[in-house]
């Protein structure tokens, strides 16, 4: 126990082991219906892939995946690019590992928000970004402008 300066009690006992046990596992299976859609990349991955597991998450880099990350839907959303990288739930796919270097705070900043919101998190994403394509009347808005874009591009300092 600790007293602070007003006099009030604080306990700062860590959580027992199995308590931090039960919490990660809780929090791994409010996410896997969403983690789940990173599956069918998985065959991609194998081809010259790295895996890593860093803060609970998964993490993939292979030049295979490139194919998926410049896809049709990932254009349209970032305005004719695609992306360095994605997030699925507990999975990060990159292209390669320099991207996931560059794009690493961004993305785990989307683990956590699908963490808070579990399997509810593809549709609230895309939610939001339909409505902030609808209230800018443009379609780059849709991920510009779409709040969780916002939030992850505040983590790494970048402007919103």
């Amino acid at each position: 126990m600790v007293v602070s300066k007003n006099g009030i009690y604080v306990n700062f006992a860590p959580m027992s082991s199995v308590i931090i046990r039960i919490v990660n596992a809780a929090r791994v299976l409010w996410v896997a219906p969403v983690s789940v859609f990173a599956l069918p990349l998985l065959p991609l991955a194998l081809w010259r892939g790295k895996w890593r597991v860093n803060n609970g998450v998964l993490e993939i880099v292979s030049p295979a995946l490139s194919w998926f990350l410049q896809g049709p839907w990932f254009r349209a959303m970032s305005g004719g690019t695609g992306f360095a990288a994605a997030t699925m739930g507990h999975v990060i796919v990159a292209r390669d590992s320099g991207c996931m270097d560059r794009c690493r705070v961004h993305e785990h900043v989307h683990v956590r928000q699908c963490e808070r919101w579990g399997a509810l998190f593809p549709l609230a994403y895309v939610s939001a970004g339909l409505y902030a394509a609808w209230r800018a009347r443009r379609w780059s808005a849709y991920y510009w402008d779409n709040q969780f874009e916002r939030e992850a591009r505040a983590a790494e300092n970048l402007p919103v």
